[in-house]
């Protein structure tokens, strides 16, 4: 058995995965916002593997999260999005001495998504990971693409306002400021005045508001600004498929549609002759366990 470890920027998901690729046994941990959150999730990892570990052998733990793992190290750098410079998992590896791999959360979440999921039969992908923040995943040729220097394709990252609004990496204008569903999530509650509500609760409270003029103005300002971005991906990589994945699957109803007409219609982009499928993820949470022991 394998156990897969996703750390996102609001929660856990451990899960325990057959040589098949099955996850037989999952928990999911709330990030709460706290002081030393870092060991808060170190200590969360360590209770879920030690529990495995009592009922299972365990051959291999793989841990993604929305940084850059540094090489020939147990560590995951730049976690801009959980508010950290590192997370370092060497403790948990001489603790259990078993083998620990590390991956960007995004890059893992694509990589199950292409062996398993909805990209399955392309060569020529992108995924991407739209939640907290925007993670990504480019396969060419039937392979991932990876750079030397740092995980790279930090996608969310490319700016589609020069002047626009600050980033948490501290650039201005990024896709993610725009376009995560975090912040999608985050302008719903301040237009509506929702103070708290799950996706699935703010998925009825906005087809309730459906009229709501403030409310239309923004979906169609994140469709628009979501179009400038993929637009941007297709002519640099010209895939055969682009991936939807994150939080953004929830809210379909209220995003797919509009987009793919959207896409059909304006057709920004440079080869307007074939459009690639813009298709939604099939593993939604569980992308990246999957992935981070692939």
């Amino acid at each position: 058995m394998n156990i897969g470890i996703d750390i996102g920027g609001s929660h856990i998901g451990m899960g325990l995965i057959n040589h098949k690729g099955q996850i037989i046994k999952k928990v999911e941990q709330d990030i709460e916002k706290r002081e030393e959150v870092d060991k808060y999730i170190i200590e969360n990892i360590d209770s879920s593997i030690k529990i495995f570990s009592q009922e299972y052998k365990i051959e291999k733990i793989g841990i993604v999260a929305p940084g850059n793992p540094k090489k020939d190290s147990l560590v995951i750098e730049n976690l801009v999005n959980l508010g950290l410079e590192k997370l370092d998992f060497s403790k948990l590896a001489k603790k259990y001495k078993v083998p620990i791999q590390l991956k960007n959360d995004a890059k893992a979440a694509g990589l199950a998504e292409f062996k398993y999921g909805a990209i399955k039969d392309c060569n020529d992908a992108v995924f991407l990971c739209l939640g907290t923040g925007i993670g990504s995943a480019v396969f060419l040729n039937g392979k991932l693409l990876q750079a030397n220097r740092n995980t790279g394709f930090e996608i969310g990252h490319m700016i589609i306002e020069k002047n626009g609004q600050i980033c948490n990496c501290g650039k201005k204008g990024c896709f993610e400021t725009y376009c995560s569903m975090k912040r999608f999530k985050e302008n719903v509650k301040d237009i509506l005045d929702v103070k708290d509500a799950k996706a699935v609760e703010l998925l009825d409270i906005i087809k309730e508001n459906e009229n709501n003029s403030k409310l239309k103005k923004l979906i169609n300002e994140y469709i628009n600004n979501l179009i400038i971005g993929l637009s941007n991906l297709i002519d640099i990589f010209e895939p055969e498929a682009i991936c939807l994945g994150g939080s953004f699957v929830f809210f379909r109803d209220i995003f797919y549609q509009m987009l793919i007409n959207e896409m059909e219609e304006r057709k920004y982009v440079f080869n307007k002759d074939k459009l690639p499928k813009i298709v939604l993820a099939d593993l939604k949470n569980d992308a990246g366990i999957l992935g981070a022991t692939i």
